[in-house]
């Protein structure tokens, strides 16, 4: 199975192209003087009472670079230098370069970004920096940025949170690259601009100091507000067990309904032990060449029509197969009120059942829906066998949960039954599912998992013994 989020990977010369949308490459197009334009961020990470780990994010955009002839292909290069002063005395003082390879001139296009990153722990302090950035093919084309920063302490005992990093991607870890971050691939957003070609928000933060062991857990709050400070978007809060005083949150919403202009993302945390709270917040931007003239309504009565139209043709019976499939994302008084309806009434009910469950509104077509029968095509044709796919374990699981991170799988073997692992990274905090084939025919069955109000084994091996 295909992975929802595929890992980039990461060359010795620690850059990550990543295709960009347009406003984004207009905004570092290279002028005709020897100004090199890059974009800069920075973020602080607790150690210890004295001391904070800071990371430096630098974006470079491949059009920029002067490309070379290299064994065949192309390559740019260039350094980053960062020299760190307190009061008048330097602090640190590191240079590093980055690499990109492309096979030809027709590869290197307008939008594309080269990341790297640097680590630098500092005392509790007030720092001076430097940044310098210049292509290695032609000396001269260089940027220089300065910037003032404080290392606050974090002491102990005391609930905080580190700074907020927002990111153009997150995922699972498993290079140990430069962006590697608690088990998580972090790769930053240093513009902090976000559109409708990088429509997620990602997030990645520490939270510090929660009262550990407890039993009742903490919540994790969201907002979005405008420039002005009103709250825009509201976001959905999360309660969780505290696993040890330290602990890492990270996640992602989708900003494509917000228009262009600047705005705050805030992250609050409530220690329900203590009654505590810390918070933080972070300033992002979003741009949309076209920003969307039609009225809420008027999308919504689209978004209606175009699913009504799609239905129209449908007989009942496949309209009761296609409201089957959904029973695991339906409720109870949905699934009575459907079956109380006639068959112009169900096509209603369908239409308005997807359209509420739309993570899209703003366009007419229903994406979420899209994506659902996708995921119920895909378990009936990999996990079908004496029932459709979608009915199996491992069919409600994908349908509820979506494609799992990462799968381990196990074939058959004198010692253990086939079974295999899927990993979720980023819901409740990494969760797993133990799937076996305890009977012939080549059906898994779930024997374990670590989510919430799923089934739970904690002596699930047993069930891999062939005798049993």
């Amino acid at each position: 199975m295909k992975k929802m989020k595929q890992l980039f990977r990461f060359s010795r010369a620690i850059a990550l192209v990543l295709a960009w949308f347009e406003p984004a490459a207009a905004m570092f197009q290279a002028g005709a003087d020897s100004t090199l334009r890059f974009d800069l961020d920075f973020a602080r990470f607790g150690v210890n009472d004295t001391t904070a780990q800071v990371e430096v994010y630098i974006a470079v955009p491949r059009t920029a670079l002067r490309f070379a002839p290299y064994e065949g292909s192309l390559m740019a290069s260039f350094e980053c230098q960062v020299s760190i002063y307190q009061n008048s005395s330097e602090a640190v003082n590191h240079r590093w370069q980055a690499q990109s390879v492309a096979r030809d001139a027709a590869e290197i296009k307008p939008g594309q970004l080269l990341f790297t990153q640097a680590r630098f722990q500092l005392t509790v302090g007030t720092y001076r920096f430097y940044v310098r950035v210049h292509d290695t093919n032609s000396p001269a084309r260089q940027g220089v940025r300065a910037f003032q920063m404080m290392v606050e302490p974090y002491p102990a005992g005391q609930l905080a949170l580190s700074d907020l990093q927002l990111a153009s991607r997150l995922g699972r870890d498993t290079t140990l690259s430069i962006f590697h971050k608690n088990r998580h691939l972090v790769l930053p957003n240093p513009g902090a601009l976000y559109g409708l070609e990088l429509p997620v928000l990602y997030f990645y933060t520490e939270i510090y100091n929660l009262h550990f062991p407890s039993d009742s857990g903490y919540s994790v709050h969201y907002r979005i507000e405008d420039g002005d400070g009103n709250e825009v978007k509201a976001l959905p809060s999360k309660r969780r067990a505290i696993a040890g005083e330290k602990l890492v949150e990270v996640g992602g919403f989708n900003i494509v309904t917000l228009k262009s202009g600047s705005y705050f993302f805030e992250v609050r945390v409530v220690d329900h032990t203590s009654g505590a709270q810390a918070s933080r917040r972070r300033k992002f931007f979003v741009y949309r060449e076209k920003d969307q003239q039609t009225t809420a309504q008027e999308i919504s009565t689209a978004a209606f029509e175009f699913l009504a139209q799609v239905y129209r043709s449908r007989t009942e019976k496949e309209l009761n197969k296609e409201f089957e499939t959904a029973r695991y994302i339906s409720s109870n008084e949905e699934k009575k009120i459907y079956g109380a309806l006639k068959p112009e009434g169900k096509r209603d009910f369908l239409a308005k059942f997807w359209q509420k469950r739309d993570q899209s509104p703003e366009t007419p077509r229903n994406e979420y829906r899209e994506n659902y029968l996708a995921l119920v095509k895909f378990a009936n044709d990999n996990f079908s066998g004496f029932r459709e796919g979608w009915k199996t374990d491992m069919g409600r699981i994908l349908l509820v949960y979506g494609q799992p991170d990462e799968i381990e799988r196990f074939p058959s073997s004198n010692d253990a039954r086939a079974h295999q692992i899927w990993r979720f990274f980023e819901i409740e905090g990494g969760v797993e599912f133990i799937f076996v084939e305890l009977r012939s025919g080549g059906e898994m069955e779930l024997v374990h998992s670590t989510a919430r109000n799923e089934l739970q084994d904690p002596t699930w091996q047993r069930w891999l013994n062939p005798g049993r």
